[in-house]
């Protein structure tokens, strides 16, 4: 039972006695009135009195008994009609609080894992980054290191070749020049002279 109908059966007793208390003030002050200006021969006001009050109470009590079953039901039911729609619009501004809250949680989900993929990204890209400058660095250290061993290499080669060269000129020097001595008798100005020659030729292949 809803709170309506409680307040409706608690206020019709208390508007029934007010009807009978302002029934009762009014048909007392009109038979006082009329006691006091009526003759002697007019029947007393207090039996008048109490006819007027009985039937005025009756036809109250009609007229609350017929508004209660024709008028006071529909204004109960209208009543109740409004205190349902206020429950259910209640009910509903609670569910749609809900949903928003739900839909903001979810938005607020959506945004840290959007954040966080964002974050892993960005580690990531840093990360390449990183392993990429390392691998640069590592070749261009291996081929300078390759560069400079084959520079070496070269040099070593070169400088072999070119001593290579120098011996064997100076074994073909030194045959020809034995050759020379062999061919002709020579004094000793003439070898001195053969072999200074033979040292400032090989001086010139050391140069070149």
């Amino acid at each position: 039972m809803t709170a309506l109908p409680r307040l409706s059966r608690r206020l019709l007793p208390l508007l029934l006695a007010v009807a009978v208390l302002a029934v009762a003030s009014s048909a007392f002050a009109n038979a006082a009135g009329e006691e006091a200006h009526k003759p002697e021969l007019i029947p007393p006001a207090g039996t008048m009195q109490i006819i007027t009050t009985l039937t005025t109470l009756i036809v109250f009590i009609g007229l609350v008994l017929i508004l209660g079953k024709y008028a006071w039901g529909p204004i109960v039911t209208g009543l109740k009609a409004r205190e349902d729609k206020i429950r259910k619009d209640i009910r509903d501004a609670e569910e749609s609080r809900a949903k928003s809250e739900a839909l903001l949680k979810q938005y607020e989900q959506k945004l840290a894992a959007a954040q966080k993929e964002v974050n892993d990204l960005l580690t990531k890209a840093t990360n390449d980054a990183q392993a990429l400058a390392t691998s640069i660095r590592m070749n261009a250290q291996q081929e300078s290191e390759e560069a400079k061993e084959r520079a070496t290499r070269d040099i070593e080669a070169a400088k072999n070749q070119a001593v290579n060269e120098i011996h064997q000129y100076a074994a073909n020097l030194a045959t020809s020049v034995a050759e020379k001595i062999l061919r002709r008798n020579l004094n000793a100005d003439d070898q001195r002279d053969l072999v200074q020659s033979s040292l400032e030729q090989l001086k010139s292949v050391s140069s070149n």
